[in-house]
C-alpha cells in the first residue's frame, strides 16, 4: 500500500476519533465505529483495494487506531497525526517536581511515558498518562523503584477541561500511592491542540 495512501487514511482516521473524542467512547460504540470506518470510502475505501474488508478492520483497530493515544502526546509512530500537543516531560518534571527539577539526558521513554529527573542531588522516576491507565502507571513505577531503591517515583496523571479526574477518583488514587510509597500529581491539558496545561 502506497505511503501517501497510508497517510491520507490515518489523517482521515484520527480527524474523525477527535470529533468521537475517541478515548472516552464507551467500547460498544468503538466496536461499531470501526464497521463504520470500513465502509468510509475515504478510510475501507482506501484499504479495500489492498486487503480484505476483514483485513482493514484488523489493520485500523491494530495498527493506527492502538497508536492514537500516544499520537495525540507525540510519541509513536503515527505521532506526526496527532492533533494535540502534550506536555512535554519538562513541564511535567518541573510541575510535578518543583522548578529547579531537571530532566536526565536520554531518560525519556514510552509504554508507558517516563523518565528521570533530578533535583537537589536526589533522582526521581517520573511517570505520566491519563487516569484509566493508572494501573500500568504504578506498576511500572514499582519495577523501577525495586531495581532502583535509591529512587523516588512520581506519578502524573493527565486529565482534560472535558474529563477531568473527579474527587472520588483522586481520593482512592491518594489511597493507592500512598500505600506503595510513590508521589501523585495531575496535569490538566486545557484544549485538544493546547500546547499548554493547567496544573493541579
Amino acid at each position: 500500500m502506497p505511503k501517501d495512501q497510508i497517510d491520507g487514511v490515518v489523517k482521515a482516521l484520527y480527524a474523525a476519533a477527535d470529533r468521537l473524542d475517541w478515548e472516552h467512547l464507551p467500547a460498544n460504540n468503538r466496536t461499531a465505529q470501526y464497521d463504520d470506518w470500513v465502509t468510509d470510502p475515504e478510510i475501507g475505501g482506501v484499504l479495500t483495494r489492498y486487503m480484505s474488508i476483514e483485513n482493514a478492520r484488523s489493520w485500523i483497530k491494530d495498527g493506527p487506531m492502538k497508536e492514537y493515544g500516544r499520537a495525540r502526546l507525540g510519541a509513536g509512530r503515527y505521532a506526526r497525526f496527532g492533533t494535540s500537543v502534550g506536555p512535554t516531560a519538562e513541564q511535567l518534571v518541573q510541575h510535578a517536581l518543583g522548578s529547579d527539577a531537571a530532566v536526565v539526558d536520554n531518560s525519556q521513554g514510552v509504554k508507558p511515558f517516563h523518565c528521570l529527573a533530578k533535583i537537589d542531588g536526589a533522582t526521581t522516576y517520573v511517570v505520566w498518562d491519563a487516569a484509566k491507565n493508572l494501573r500500568h502507571l504504578v506498576w511500572a513505577t514499582i519495577n523501577h523503584l525495586a531495581s532502583n531503591p535509591s529512587h523516588e517515583g512520581c506519578i502524573v496523571i493527565l486529565e482534560t477541561l472535558d474529563h477531568p479526574v473527579t474527587r472520588g477518583e483522586r481520593a482512592h488514587h491518594k489511597r493507592i500511592a500512598e500505600r506503595c510509597s510513590i508521589a501523585i500529581k495531575y496535569y490538566r491539558v486545557a484544549a485538544r491542540q493546547s500546547k499548554g496545561g493547567d496544573q493541579t
